[in-house]
């Protein structure tokens, strides 16, 4: 008996939070028949279901004796218990539930912050008329925090600028992990030395090959990819100007800002400089082969997304669409090309 005793406490009940319902459902109806027709189990069910809490809490708590069935103090103070335990889980079972639902319908993306503000407005429109009402939620970082993301499975594709070579996969130092995913080219951009103009509406601060010469230069951070894609631009160029970097910016607005001031010449995307350039405002500076062309891609995992991700991406893969550089912008570069500065 001993031996079977300490067996049982070795093995102890398990407690299931069905039988907490059951003791709310005496309770509530004081009676068993009533309780059970609740609970839509027999009568003999219930009983035995009672049974097993009585068991596990070790403490009777009902007293059968009373009709109508009344609860012990024992029955009364895990009952007050057995409610705060019951509503907790059923607010965190719907919860769960609704997570669950928001994400089967949503589509969940990730880029640096200046995708999300010049590239997605005019991108999304066209996939929610593709694929329906859809919940499209943007997480803007740096493209290293964008992997991190991408890798963890908080977001379900990356959206990035890339070189035609994918040399930007490793220029930050390790290897990204989206140079392993499938990708597609879905936009187009394009980084151009710009400076401000001086009394001539000439170059405030010019790239014409002088290697002796030095130009004041503003430069991304170095967690910036466009940043990269920059200093692999300089590295291949020759005959250019000693450039001195006097400031830096991770967001390619804060060095727009600071070109259009004449603090120097920057590398500026032209999907965000195009109304300058028309006006003005800003020039290019030095010769065309100084730009920076990039491709937008969108990188998806390996692993099944859900439904709505799938679906844009079959689409997408269908498509084959790309979302094209301004052609104002575009007309205005034409132009410079062909009547350059003397």
């Amino acid at each position: 008996m001993v031996l079977a005793t300490r067996d049982r406490e070795k093995a102890p009940i398990m407690l299931d939070v069905r039988w907490l319902e059951d003791l709310a459902a005496v309770a509530e109806t004081k009676n068993l028949t009533r309780a059970a027709e609740l609970r839509n189990v027999s009568q003999s069910g219930l009983s035995r279901r009672l049974q097993s809490l009585e068991n596990w809490a070790g403490s009777a708590l009902l007293d059968r004796r009373k009709s109508p069935i009344e609860l012990t103090d024992a029955g009364a103070q895990l009952l007050a218990t057995a409610n705060d335990v019951i509503g907790r889980l059923n607010a965190t079972r719907r919860a769960l539930r609704e997570d669950q639902d928001q994400a089967t319908r949503s589509v969940r993306f990730a880029a640096p912050h200046l995708l999300s503000v010049t590239f997605f407005p005019k991108w999304l429109p066209q996939i929610q008329a593709t694929i329906g009402s859809t919940r499209l939620t943007i997480l803007s970082d740096n493209l290293p925090g964008c992997c991190d993301a991408f890798d963890d499975g908080a977001v379900d594709f990356v959206v990035c600028y890339m070189d035609q070579a994918s040399g930007l996969n490793s220029a930050g130092g390790k290897t990204l992990s989206i140079s392993r995913c499938q990708w597609l080219t879905i936009g187009q951009e394009k980084l151009v030395p710009l400076s401000a103009v001086d009394g001539d509406k000439q170059p405030l601060h010019d790239l014409a090959p002088e290697p002796r010469r030095s130009v004041s230069y503003l430069g991304y951070s170095s967690e910036c990819s466009l940043g990269w894609a920059v200093d692999q631009k300089l590295t291949e160029a020759t005959g250019l100007p000693q450039l001195n970097r006097i400031y830096e910016n991770s967001l390619a607005d804060g060095l727009r800002s600071m070109a259009l001031s004449g603090l120097g010449v920057a590398w500026l995307p032209l999907t965000t400089t195009h109304q300058d350039i028309l006006r003005g405002r800003l020039v290019r500076t030095g010769l065309p082969d100084l730009d920076v062309d990039l491709d937008i891609r969108i990188y998806r995992p390996q692993r099944r997304l859900s439904r709505r991700a799938e679906e844009l991406w079959s689409h997408l893969v269908a498509a084959r669409s790309v979302v094209e550089l301004p052609e104002l912008a575009s007309a205005a570069q034409r132009e410079r090309t062909a009547h350059p500065h003397p």
